[in-house]
């Protein structure tokens, strides 16, 4: 399936669908809207902002700052 990318614009394919952790209505979007290129741009960032900011999992405000970052990366609508 090819899409053209919400943050790109360029057409592409969406990234596999093991690889994009969130789930519900997120997920879906990013599998609808961004190419697996800017996926993977996404993926190195998303270590950097967990390292920059010591986020840990366990902690359910650092798992939606996660989200957020992502969000705001990618160019995605508030969940």
């Amino acid at each position: 399936m090819s899409l053209t990318c919400e943050r790109c614009n360029r057409p592409g394919e969406p990234p596999s669908a093991s690889r994009v952790a969130y789930m519900g209505a997120q997920k879906a979007h990013i599998l609808e809207a961004i190419c697996a290129d800017c996926w993977k741009e996404w993926e190195g960032v998303e270590v950097k902002v967990i390292n920059e900011y010591r986020l840990n999992f366990m902690d359910p405000e650092h798992r939606e700052m996660l989200k957020k970052a992502c969000a705001d990366f990618l160019g995605l609508p508030p969940q």
